[in-house]
């Protein structure tokens, strides 16, 4: 599910993610059952399964530099 958010070219979005009020920026892979609010997510990210990245207090950066196929 993705609300109010903003997916640039080249992103993968795993099954089972939410995706509220965030920009995820170009060539990201996000895994599957991540929720993401309120974050703005780098470029060239992977964001693993199973996680949850939320910007409590005003918006989150999220820099997550994983191997991609390691997943």
């Amino acid at each position: 599910m993705v609300e109010n958010s903003v997916i640039f070219k080249k992103v993968f979005v795993g099954n089972n993610c939410v995706i509220k009020n965030s920009i995820i920026l170009n060539d990201v892979y996000v895994g599957d059952n991540t929720y993401i609010e309120n974050c703005i997510v780098e470029s060239r990210d992977t964001i693993r399964a199973n996680t949850r990245h939320v910007g409590e207090n005003g918006v989150k950066v999220v820099v997550e530099k994983n191997e991609r196929y390691a997943l």
